[in-house]
């Protein structure tokens, strides 16, 4: 743990940039070391390297860890503009693997760049990478029938059990810390300023990155855009925004399926009723399905599926026929989708990340249990989402001293970050993207009217060609008021 010293300087240095109506500077001091990449062949036409950087950014040429990375060199090296960073999701999804299963057609567009994926500290093949060798309390404990004490009890149990197996890098597992790692990686492939695309939780560290190091941005776009300081300062107003727009993005499926009749299949004209008929019916009596992997389905594991399907229209029609055959007792489709979710990285890793950038208050328990009824009583579907799940982050036992306190901004001497959002993203919505631009300030929003969660991968050509536009050239951005729109059908042939 840092000294009562250490933190109270650095927060006078905070609080003097602040006044100063800048960024917060980076601490001076030594510099950490540049890491030197040594890239192998790892296959299909990519090639991985590991990256050494700081354990302890107070400490710059203290213990080290291992940040693993991959990349897709540029196809014409004399047309080569530089290198790319994609900044990966999750929290702690892995971005070597996002970058390894990315389309060939993604990759040639984004020939002229050495585009780089890495996983962010403490996660996927980076080392050390965080693993409590615990489980956390369910996400769907109903706080209406909980024993607050014990789900506590088994919060800390957990959080304590993650700092026992993982005491070294658990403090260090900041979003900031990851933007000092970026800066460092950026520096290793010989780029003087930085050119990155963030999805999701990447967008957490792009903003946070062009707030820390003022003026290194070359060019950067923002996609699914998170609302990074309400979901730092504010986290459980954050959760109860999320959770609103997952209930949203699910009444739009039921609306778009009963118009779609025979060709969504679920419940005749009224999704929404057979939907919960089927949830109650499943939290009564399980459906057994002979796989002893997952030997029975159960309502929590229907709305798990619900909550990964909103994430992309493009998910819809199997979600629906999926939920057709589970009502007829049929589990085999259900167990496929349940089978097939996103990859969002650990549960662990995710916690670690959330953690040390969340404020969650350090108050009663009875609060959180408050909170969790009253979001099972707005958010009937997806109440666990913002739920009795914030008592793992709110007891969790460390704290990153370095994590970003500071003031969101992106100066105005600085390349514009180019943010694009959905307007009915059910993870990160729409509200959320504008006041990232209001708090960046020198920021672009590029709005698309649509469903989902990823924008940049529907490959709407009025999103991708705009995108690609600004980070090639570094200067050409969409106009002012901007917008796409999405007008495919989820349940068309």
């Amino acid at each position: 743990m840092k000294s009562l010293l250490r933190r109270a300087a650095a927060g006078c240095a905070v609080l003097l940039a602040m006044l100063a109506g800048g960024a917060p500077a980076v601490a001076a001091g030594p510099e950490p070391p540049v890491p030197v990449l040594r890239w192998i062949d790892c296959g299909d036409g990519f090639q991985c390297a590991d990256a050494r950087v700081p354990l302890d950014y107070d400490d710059p040429r203290g213990p080290t860890i291992t940040i693993a990375l991959i990349r897709k060199p540029a196809a014409d090296p004399a047309q080569r503009v530089g290198s790319l960073f994609q900044l990966p999701g999750g929290p702690a999804q892995s971005g070597v693997r996002v970058l390894r299963g990315s389309p060939p057609q993604l990759l040639a567009l984004l020939s002229r760049f050495d585009v780089i994926g890495f996983d962010q500290r403490g996660t996927g093949a980076s080392r050390p990478a965080v693993d409590c060798r615990a489980t956390p309390p369910s996400f769907f404990t109903r706080p209406d029938a909980v024993d607050a004490d014990a789900y506590a009890a088994a919060a800390r149990a957990y959080g304590l059990s993650c700092l026992r197996h993982n005491r070294e890098i658990l403090p260090h597992m900041s979003t900031a810390n990851v933007a000092r790692d970026v800066d460092l990686l950026r520096q290793a492939v010989g780029d003087r300023k930085l050119t990155a695309i963030g999805a999701s939780y990447g967008t957490a560290i792009g903003a946070t990155y062009a707030s820390m190091f003022p003026g290194r941005v070359r060019a950067m776009v923002l996609a699914s855009a998170v609302d990074v300081r309400t979901d730092r300062d504010h986290p459980v107003d954050g959760g109860e925004e999320q959770s609103a727009a997952f209930e949203d993005e699910l009444d739009r499926f039921f609306t778009r399926c009963a118009a779609a009749g025979t060709r969504c299949g679920f419940g005749g004209t009224d999704p929404e009723d057979a939907f919960d008929d089927l949830l109650a019916r499943l939290d009564r009596q399980p459906l057994p399905t002979g796989d002893p992997s997952h030997p029975r389905i159960t309502g929590d594991d229907v709305r798990e599926a619900a909550l990964a399907a909103m994430y992309s229209p493009r998910r819809w029609r199997d979600f629906a026929a999926a939920l057709t055959a589970i009502t007829a007792g049929q589990p085999a489709t259900m167990l496929d989708l349940l089978a097939g979710r996103d990859d969002f990285g650990s549960d662990d890793q995710r916690f670690a990340v959330l953690a040390a950038d969340q404020r969650f208050a350090r108050g009663p328990v009875a609060g959180y249990v408050h909170d969790s009824v009253h979001a099972y009583r707005m958010f009937p579907h997806f109440w666990w989402v913002n739920g009795l799940v914030n008592l793992n982050l709110a007891l969790w036992p460390v704290e990153d001293d370095d994590a970003f306190r500071g003031r969101f901004h992106h100066p105005d001497q600085a390349a514009p970050i180019l943010v694009i959002s959905n307007t009915h993203d059910p993870a990160t919505p729409y509200a959320g993207a504008r006041q990232l631009v209001a708090d960046l300030g020198n920021a672009r929003l590029l709005t698309y009217q649509a469903d989902g969660h990823a924008s940049l991968t529907s490959g709407n050509p009025c999103l991708v060609i705009p995108a690609l536009t600004y980070l090639t050239d570094g200067t050409t951005l969409p106009p002012v008021v901007a917008t796409c729109r999405d007008d495919t059908d989820p349940f068309a042939p």
